[in-house]
């Protein structure tokens, strides 16, 4: 096994409430040996125990504890990798079950492959209830619920690199490379999504190759509640509020009624139009994507004027 120091990072809002305790466990059955890894977890602005909980570890882990005061993620690893020392940065989140050898096995898949900068394992489901739904087999699982569940190992798309099991060579982010805090979860209001796809896509754009790690495998927790049409519909507009701060380049130019462009707003009545007539009749994939849609195009239109003003537009 390479001899590779490896820098863990996430941050935790309110996750003592949740499931920060079982990823603490997880991490703590590493078989990787505590002198080759760390951990830099950040308290972000939690109001319940998570930093007394994260304290509890402290003879378990070879842990480091922050508290940012100021609510977002993307602000509560900015001031995690400012620490780091490894030379594998791995990026997770405080609602994941790792297996006991995913950190060795991302250290041997870095090894193994030196000409690629990013790695991403696989991310597979741990439903709390396990839908029986059949929408479940209709939705995107990567953007809905941060699901990657590929067991071939090899070159991948940037894009398939998902945020809770993200692996970066530190020389690529350097001192300069951080997440956009404009992007990213924030409690109590709608959000970007993609803060961890945007850094991804960042690094590709400037020539790191990326590889999947089918080896290293976190499952990630998905709660009832999160299992529902309305739920997984919703979401949508999440996803795409954040479209346009990830691909400024793809928002379409031309004449701008109310700050977004006028064929995003054809496309909008077009999905809304279906999504009235679809949404009295029963369940059925063409009616679910017609709400999705509906929802995504409302979150496009309001990313596009928060992240692709009229001044900015080619």
């Amino acid at each position: 096994m390479a001899n590779l120091l490896v820098s863990v990072l996430f941050s935790s809002y309110n996750g003592a409430s949740r499931r920060l305790r079982h990823t603490l466990d997880s991490l703590v059955r590493q078989e990787l040996p505590h002198d080759q890894w760390e951990l830099i977890a950040v308290d972000n602005n939690s109001n319940d125990d998570t930093f007394d909980l994260l304290k509890s570890y402290s003879d378990k882990l070879p842990i480091t504890i922050l508290q940012q005061h100021k609510p977002g993620k993307s602000g509560a690893l900015n001031m995690a990798l400012d620490l780091v020392k490894g030379d594998l940065i791995v990026l997770t989140d405080d609602d994941v079950r790792a297996e006991p050898n995913w950190l060795k096995a991302i250290v041997d898949c870095a090894a193994a492959h030196p000409s690629y900068g990013v790695f991403g394992g696989r991310i597979v489901p741990e439903w709390e209830k396990e839908p029986k739904d059949q929408f479940i087999q209709w939705i995107p699982m990567g953007s809905t619920f941060a699901i990657v569940d590929e067991t071939q190992s090899g070159p991948c798309d940037p894009t398939k690199v998902w945020g809770p099991n993200t692996i970066v060579r530190r020389e690529l982010l350097g001192t300069s490379v951080r997440y956009r805090e404009d992007i990213g979860p924030l409690p109590g209001k709608i959000f970007a999504m993609g803060e961890d796809a945007e850094i991804i896509i960042r690094l590709a754009a400037n020539g790191a190759k990326s590889y999947r790690c089918a080896e290293a495998v976190v499952h990630h927790w998905i709660p009832a509640s999160s299992v529902t049409e309305d739920w997984v519909q919703k979401r949508g507009e999440r996803l795409g509020y954040g479209m346009p701060a990830l691909f400024p380049d793809e928002v379409p130019g031309g004449v701008r009624l109310s700050g977004v462009p006028l064929p995003t707003w054809i496309e909008s009545a077009q999905w809304a139009f279906r999504a009235a007539v679809l949404y009295l009749l029963p369940q059925s994939k063409k009616r679910f994507w017609a709400i999705w849609k509906y929802y995504y195009m409302r979150g496009y239109r309001a990313g596009i004027r928060r992240y692709v003003p009229e001044t900015m537009a080619q």
